[in-house]
């Protein structure tokens, strides 16, 4: 009988010996949880501060703000992040016990004029489902998030086309006109396919996307499109918007008119 316990003492240490171990290999198999944040503005003059937040104790948080990937050699972050030039920033967390996070991605945008005195006229205007604070919204260097069911933010238009004039309060010399764009297939929100930039009548700048139509596995993405224009000196320019003619045919919606949803018009 003696012998009988001894052995079930045995078989249930290495149980549990055991079940640690598979425990602990599970664990490092999970991926610790990305960091979570929150950012004054994307849109800056001086700087943007971007404060961090963890989920697990003992987790740090490497970040870099080129093109390179994060890794555990990357800079630590060890307070709120100030960032002074336009930058893409890519963040991860890392844990000893887990493996580290997917990696978090904020396009930061330092603005060069502030043009939230312009007078914006759009034609038509935005879907009264998405008006956000009207014509103003695009020069109030104010960002939506992906949650655009949640924010006001965002102009929605459900329309192949859409013109928005710009008259600044005074003349500046530009070279590039940047339109932030939130794309979001799952939702019927597609990006432009062509953007034609005007003054006096006359193209200066104008962008087209031929991959507009193809179809992204990718969750919704917020986008700054960069157009070059003419380098000369503006008091005023049109950005006509044109949308794909009819939701491609692989979507749910094929054939019916897609949304286009913009928040923020920016020159440089």
């Amino acid at each position: 009988m003696k012998n009988i316990v001894y052995v079930m003492v045995i078989v249930l240490f290495f149980s549990c010996i055991e079940s640690k171990r598979t425990s602990f290999t599970q664990t490092k198999d999970i991926k610790v949880v990305s960091p979570n944040f929150t950012v004054d503005s994307i849109f800056f003059k001086n700087y943007a501060t971007i404060n961090f937040r963890t989920a697990i104790a003992n987790t740090e948080l490497r970040y870099t703000t080129d093109t390179s990937s994060v890794t555990s050699n990357s800079k630590l972050i060890t307070s709120p992040l100030k960032v002074d030039k336009s930058s893409l920033l890519k963040a991860k967390a890392y844990h000893p016990d887990f493996k580290e996070s997917e990696a978090i991605k904020i396009q930061l945008k330092k603005v060069k004029h502030s043009i939230s005195n312009a007078t914006v006229t759009i034609n038509p205007m935005p879907s009264a489902s998405y008006p956000a604070n009207g014509p103003s919204s695009l020069t109030d260097l104010k960002s939506g998030t992906i949650q655009f069911k949640k924010n006001n933010t965002w102009l929605g238009f459900n329309t192949n086309e859409v013109t928005i004039k710009i008259d600044l309060e005074k003349e500046l010399s530009l070279s590039t006109i940047t339109l932030h764009t939130l794309t979001a297939q799952g939702d019927w929100i597609f990006a432009p396919e062509e953007i034609f930039i005007y003054s006096n009548s006359k193209v200066i700048g104008n962008y087209n996307n031929k991959n507009a139509s193809s179809q992204t596995k990718e969750s919704p993405t917020i986008d700054f499109i960069n157009v070059p224009v003419t380098a000369n000196t503006y008091s005023s320019f049109t950005i006509t918007i044109k949308s794909l003619d009819k939701i491609p045919a692989w979507h749910p919606g094929a054939n019916s008119t897609p949304w286009f949803f913009i928040d923020e018009i920016i020159v440089e």
